[in-house]
């Protein structure tokens, strides 16, 4: 019996989750206005029956733990934002992760408790734990592991991007023109994309187009595009701006090369324990019968 009720909870529990993958509610205007200007609103909790409202109290739930943490929350917003995940798939998410890993345990209790096999009650407590915390930080890693992913992309198209605004600046275009031309080459590119938008943001607010470069990097977390935007604020003039960006794209290709590199040495660390044990098992295939001979002979 007690089987039949963990087990009845998880598949309610997992087609929930489905229905709240297939079906997620639409955003409201507040939430539609902050994601276009890249603000991170937290959501209401709105007792509300059905789907909606339980994305909102997880998106809530969530939100609110993370800003209790101010560390934390200088990792998860901008990654959160690089990736383009909604508040509420990743609030979802991590309670979905929690509650599932945590029911793991009981059932597996429970599946040995049919068979025969009684344990105490310490071991699942234990085991609801440990397997709900795992289930909650995994969504975190994996989150952050698709932002640095997303992080090393944007160094590159922003490598490229500094080395087109400083040919069209050689051809005689104005700086600010060239910031704009060149960022409309490869529409393609998200990271291209996504500087077209900072840089209209900063004409529609009447700023300069490093401050809204500077915005981007605050809300993406990108330390490389933060000093390009600081070096164009203090450079001035159009000949020293193209100074800047000819040094940052150098800078960008040598950083981008020796991760390459680094990769590169790592990989080739991880297949030198499979050649040793390569070469040690084809040493003893080959040495194995005059081994075995010179054995039998003196026994």
């Amino acid at each position: 019996m007690v089987l039949v009720i963990v087990a009845g909870v998880g598949i309610g529990v997992g087609l929930g989750a489905v229905v709240w993958g297939l079906f997620p509610p639409p955003l409201t205007l507040r939430a539609a206005l902050a994601r276009l200007s890249g603000e991170h609103v937290p959501s209401p909790v709105v007792l509300t029956g059905g789907v909606g409202g339980a994305r909102r109290i997880c998106s809530q739930i969530v939100d609110t733990n993370i800003r209790k943490l101010p560390r934390l929350a200088e990792v998860v917003l901008p990654d959160l934002a690089i990736t383009g995940t909604p508040s509420e798939t990743f609030a979802v998410k991590v309670v979905g992760y929690g509650a599932s890993l945590a029911l793991l345990g009981p059932v597996l209790w429970a599946a040995m408790g049919v068979v025969g096999v009684h344990l105490g009650f310490e071991l699942p407590g234990v085991a609801v734990l440990v397997l709900g915390a795992v289930g909650v930080v995994t969504p975190f890693v994996d989150l952050h592991t698709a932002a640095e992913r997303r992080r090393r992309h944007f160094c590159h198209s922003l490598s490229t991007y500094a080395s087109l605004v400083s040919m069209a600046m050689a051809g005689a275009m104005g700086w600010s023109s060239a910031l704009e031309v060149a960022a409309g080459v490869s529409p393609s590119d998200w990271a291209m994309t996504e500087i077209a938008q900072a840089l209209l943001w900063a004409e529609a607010y009447r700023k300069q187009p490093w401050e809204g470069l500077d915005r981007l990097a605050d809300r993406f977390n990108l330390p490389d595009l933060a000093d390009l935007a600081r070096s164009m604020a203090q450079a001035g003039d159009g000949a020293r701006i193209r100074d800047s960006l000819d040094a940052k794209a150098s800078s960008l290709r040598l950083k981008e090369t020796a991760a390459l590199e680094d990769a590169a040495a790592a990989t080739t660390q991880k297949m030198l324990l499979p050649g040793v044990l390569l070469m040690a098992g084809y040493g003893l295939l080959v040495f194995y019968p005059a081994l075995a001979a010179f054995t039998g002979a003196h026994i």
